[in-house]
């Protein structure tokens, strides 16, 4: 598995994520001039994954990155980003009933997502859209000696995604929001012999808690 992105990839795509954002804005009309927010976030993550045999959101990681708000009307708009995020699952262990055994998945994405925002009053709104993630490094910390290399499981490089987001703004210039982003399609393939932590399609599942800062 390769943990190296060529930079070629991160410009397609966000030459992707900034048409995107025109066809909505063309959509919203041509009457009022565009207003441009950029924004910082910064946080944590908590994220399990699908198909490891494990559930719970017990893997916690770092979130952050910027993103950019588009719109032409005060009450809806579009946002699209790039934030550094670390998914992956994590099994809590049962010492009360003698069960020590811990075992934890890290992976590591440049998330990009792109959202439609709408904001039913001035301090709230909520969004949805699609997130392509892409791969930076897949880690495995089995005998609890650190992270090391995933080698055994082959993951995508790109993890294709959606995402949903709720966020209250309580100054002029800071908000928190929460994200959840779902995969769409599985990030690896599934094991013609199924093995301990991995008998099924493996699918990320994140909850990104931020603070945002906005800069007009």
């Amino acid at each position: 598995m390769s943990s190296f992105v060529p930079i070629r990839k991160l410009i397609a795509f966000g030459a992707i994520g900034f048409l995107g954002m025109n066809c909505s804005l063309i959509a919203l009309g041509q009457v009022e001039p565009l207003q441009f927010s950029a924004r910082a976030h910064i946080g944590l993550s908590t994220s399990q994954i699908h198909g490891d045999q494990i559930s719970g959101f017990n893997k916690f990681g770092a979130s952050l990155g910027a993103s950019v708000d588009i719109r032409r009307q005060p009450n809806q708009g579009v946002q699209w980003g790039i934030l550094y995020t670390q998914k992956g699952s994590r099994r809590v262990p049962d010492t009360q009933n003698g069960d020590f055994n811990s075992w934890r998945y890290r992976f590591t994405y440049i998330d990009l997502p792109i959202t439609k925002i709408w904001n039913p009053s001035p301090e709230w709104w909520v969004g949805a859209g699609i997130q392509p993630s892409i791969l930076i490094a897949g880690e495995e910390d089995f005998y609890g000696n650190g992270y090391s290399e995933l080698t055994y499981l082959e993951l995508n490089p790109i993890d294709w995604g959606g995402i949903v987001q709720a966020g209250y703004q309580w100054s002029e210039s800071a908000a928190f929001e929460v994200r959840l982003a779902q995969s769409l399609l599985p990030i690896s393939d599934r094991p013609e012999q199924p093995v301990a932590r991995w008998d099924d399609f493996m699918m990320n599942m994140s909850v990104q808690w931020l603070i945002t800062w906005s800069f007009r």
